[in-house]
């Protein structure tokens, strides 16, 4: 659909083809990845980013992103960009922005906590801001740049927000007034103050919504596909819009969550290795059964690093 960015009144009016950016995911179609943590220690973060650029640039890009990421998060944001007839983009720590369209080599870089790349930076004293502009090039920012041309909807959870806060930082007021931000209530605590007004309040009664409820992970973006198939808001003005979101959840309530009961990684790992069939080794399949079926309490962290090990096991 076209839209005009002239004023806050909408996303839909004339000229610019609006956006949709997701946050890339750690599932990942291939299992044959340059890995950064396979990388030699380097002395800067510039050093760091050079040879990371190397590497992904001698891999065979031989996928198009949108098949190359797994799970709902872009599963739904593909399928708001369809309805809306939008471009689709993925904030990606391991290759920049991107198109979904893109041909893209397997990769494991991600800003996630504990993860190689959290490491490298850790080492180095920086921060995932600082990891975005030496990737994309100190004067690149794709982001913001991106947000400048027209319309855009963006979904991404806190880790990522950190990630492109600098380049965000960089977004105008006027060019604020068509942009549409989709992230938890402690996501948003990672924005520019001057993009707080263009946050779609959306908070944990999604979970109580037929059809939205979901892990945190892909939140964001559970969130952004209820404000443009269920609401369609898309051509309102930010104000108009949250108020569309508040009115829509007043009646819900954040869905309880029972503790649970422990077990250990060999236990939920015998559970897991039980249900793989059945659940054709989902990811979010599997949580969704480890907590509501099997009544088993798995923090998300913990979750991904025991699935990624059985997966590998797995595909052998």
């Amino acid at each position: 659909m076209k839209v005009e960015n002239t004023a806050d009144i909408g996303l839909y009016v004339v000229n610019f083809t609006a956006a949709v950016v997701t946050s890339c995911t750690q599932r990942k179609a291939s299992s044959n990845r340059v890995d950064i943590g396979q990388l030699p220690e380097s002395a800067s973060l510039f050093g760091l980013a050079q040879d990371w650029r190397r590497a992904v640039g001698e891999a065979s890009a031989n996928s198009a992103a949108r098949n190359l990421y797994q799970g709902r998060s872009i599963a739904d944001s593909a399928a708001v960009a369809a309805t809306l007839g939008a471009s689709l983009y993925v904030v990606s720590a391991g290759l920049g922005l991107i198109q979904a369209s893109q041909l893209v080599p397997a990769y494991d870089c991600t800003v996630a906590a504990g993860t190689n790349l959290d490491r490298r930076l850790r080492a180095l004293g920086s921060n995932p801001a600082q990891w975005w502009s030496a990737l994309t090039g100190v004067s690149s920012n794709p982001l913001s740049r991106l947000i400048g041309k027209g319309p855009t909807l963006l979904a991404l959870p806190g880790s990522y927000l950190q990630l492109v806060h600098d380049d965000l930082a960089l977004v105008t007021a006027a060019q604020a007034t068509s942009l549409r931000i989709f992230t938890s209530t402690a996501g948003a605590k990672y924005l520019p103050n001057h993009l707080l007004n263009y946050v779609m309040p959306y908070d944990g009664r999604l979970e109580s919504v037929p059809g939205h409820a979901g892990t945190q992970a892909d939140f964001a973006q559970r969130a952004l596909r209820h404000f443009v198939e269920v609401l369609e808001a898309t051509d309102r003005s930010a104000k108009e819009a949250q108020a569309a979101v508040a009115e829509s959840l007043a009646d819900h309530h954040g869905r309880q969550r029972s503790l649970g009961r422990r077990m250990t990684d060999d236990e939920i790992l015998q559970v897991l290795s039980a249900q793989w069939t059945r659940h054709s080794g989902s990811s979010t399949k599997l949580l969704r059964y480890l907590r509501q079926e099997a009544g088993i309490s798995c923090e998300q962290r913990r979750f991904s690093r025991l699935w990624r090990g059985l997966a590998t096991k797995m595909r052998k």
